[in-house]
């Protein structure tokens, strides 16, 4: 009996190390407020309106805002179009806050055929968030640190 019972705890513990990645795995998403506004407002605007929509929608009233390297960028989002399809949606991968007022945020731009991996670089400002800097690749390492 005392054989049974051994066997039988050592079955439930495997069991459980066996299931603890995946416990991992489903930890909850990060809160949608680690996104601000003026990230989804362009998302909005890509996905309503157009590469270069979102693009203005980002870097409205940033140290950027005009910029035809900025503006620029709009070509490459329709490079991804023409090779993944429409866009559809976007998911934060992470949010790491640097201080108080800079952030930077890794997201994937999904499309019907494929990811586009971005990077946001974010500062707070009396007004509120704005975009200093953005990066979009196909290829997740150009885009997220190993250390993610």
């Amino acid at each position: 009996m005392r054989l049974f019972k051994t066997a039988l705890y050592l079955a439930v513990g495997l069991v459980l190390v066996m299931r603890a990645p995946s416990l991992r795995a489903a930890t909850p998403q990060p809160a949608s407020d680690e996104v601000p506004k003026i990230l989804i407002s362009g998302m909005e605007a890509y996905k309503n309106e157009g590469p270069e929509a979102a693009i203005k929608a980002w870097i409205k009233g940033s140290p950027i805002d005009g910029s035809r390297d900025a503006l620029s960028q709009a070509n490459v989002l329709r490079q991804v179009q023409d090779f993944y399809g429409a866009y559809k949606s976007y998911e934060l991968i992470k949010s790491r806050d640097l201080t108080p007022t800079t952030r930077i945020l890794y997201l994937t731009l999904d499309y019907e055929k494929g990811p586009l991996f971005a990077k946001f670089l974010i500062y707070r400002t009396e007004q509120g968030w704005i975009v200093v800097n953005f990066a979009f690749n196909t290829k997740e390492e150009v885009i997220i640190p190993s250390v993610l």
